[in-house]
């Protein structure tokens, strides 16, 4: 790993980044076949995948990241879907981020959880007294460009109706006065901004280099991809240009927010391991067939490949018979060819287009294989 590339990851593990995890979970759930034995591992990102998972009443989930405040998040989502008993109660917190006694409720969601989860949120349940979703370097980067485009709830339900091509001439003519302010083209490149989207130099390269594009260019193609998709239930375009979801749509949310999936969640009996660790950490530490499920969000692409292979035989040490492992990648190459691992790990038939049902819209690879024997 470059030098740059350290230095980013260092600052991303102790900057609050994420209010939201910036892949669709739906197209996850078809895909991951997770079930009442399965056991999981998985990168937290803010916890909306794994919060998902509950529904399902998995036997465990092991979350693991860096950062410790994309991991309390998570587990204060995973804690409130299985504890938080009336729907009411459980949307104001997560699906609109506010709670009338955000005190009261936090300190209820996460009494079970470990102690130093448990301070965190003593101090951090502010974040609810006006929005969660205001909070978080990514969230402050969005609203900086919502305020200067004009973007807004109100103008997202005016365009949603409009055919593809107008919705998507609509948000360019937004977004043209950022590719026309040289101080925004140069904000945009900053390293802040790649902190804010969750992008290291390495991605970025790779973006830029495929693309032929500046940041800000990729930035607005971005927003274009998502007003081609169906706006009402993208809940990554509402967030982007509303900094909320569409609360009007019950399937404009996250899974996990949605009512019924709460109502399958409430008691899961699902044991929640919480690791602020490396990954390499935990799967060292760990046996054989440990896990049937590995969840890598983009981090595969962070690593040499060196490690990557490294990484890929410790699955495979660690693995159940048949685990499935879902990774994501802003790249084209085959990550576990170059691995040299394609023997152990097939592609999971029917999982070809995950990458182009991802409403998120940022990622070529939406990548599932099966760990073999």
């Amino acid at each position: 790993m470059a030098v740059r590339d350290r230095a980013f990851q260092r600052v991303f593990a102790s900057t609050f980044v994420y209010n939201l995890l910036f892949e669709d979970a739906e197209v996850d759930e078809r895909h991951l076949g997770v079930d009442e034995d399965s056991t999981v591992l998985g990168i937290s990102g803010a916890g909306c995948g794994l919060a998902g998972m509950v529904s399902r009443r998995p036997r465990s989930i092991d979350a693991v990241d860096i950062n410790p405040h994309h991991l309390a998040l998570a587990a204060l989502k995973v804690e409130a879907a299985r504890r938080v008993q009336t729907y009411d109660t459980f949307y104001d917190l997560l699906g609109r981020g506010w709670s009338p006694e955000p005190e009261r409720v936090v300190r209820d969601v996460v009494q079970g959880l470990p102690r130093a989860h448990q301070r965190y949120w003593r101090t951090h349940h502010v974040r609810f007294r006006r929005s969660l979703y205001h909070t978080g370097l990514t969230a402050k980067m969005l609203a900086a460009v919502r305020q200067r485009a004009g973007l807004s709830a109100d103008w997202v339900r005016e365009v949603s109706p409009l055919p593809e091509a107008d919705r998507v001439r609509a948000v360019e003519d937004k977004l043209q006065p950022l590719r026309a302010s040289l101080p925004a083209r140069c904000v945009l490149q900053s390293p802040l901004q790649l902190l804010a989207l969750g992008i290291n130099f390495a991605q970025r390269d790779t973006l830029v280099d495929t693309e032929r594009q500046q940041m800000v260019d990729y930035f607005v193609t971005h927003l274009s991809r998502l007003a081609r998709t169906h706006v009402p239930t993208n809940w990554f375009a509402w967030f982007g240009a509303a900094g909320q979801f569409n609360h009007a749509e019950p399937d404009g949310v996250p899974p996990y927010l949605r009512r019924t999936r709460w109502e399958t969640s409430v008691g899961a009996p699902t044991r929640l391991g919480l690791h602020n660790r490396n990954l390499f950490d935990v799967l060292g530490e760990a046996g054989p067939r440990t896990w049937s499920h590995y969840t890598l969000c983009d981090a595969v692409d962070w690593m040499p490949p060196e490690v990557q292979r490294r990484l890929f035989e410790e699955i495979r040490r660690t693995a159940r018979d048949g685990a499935v492992v879902l990774f994501r990648s802003v790249g084209e190459v085959d990550l576990v060819a170059q691995a040299g691992m394609s023997r152990w790990f097939e592609r999971l038939p029917g999982t070809e287009g995950a990458a182009a049902e991802d409403r998120s819209c940022q990622y070529r690879q939406v990548a599932f294989f099966r760990v073999t024997a």
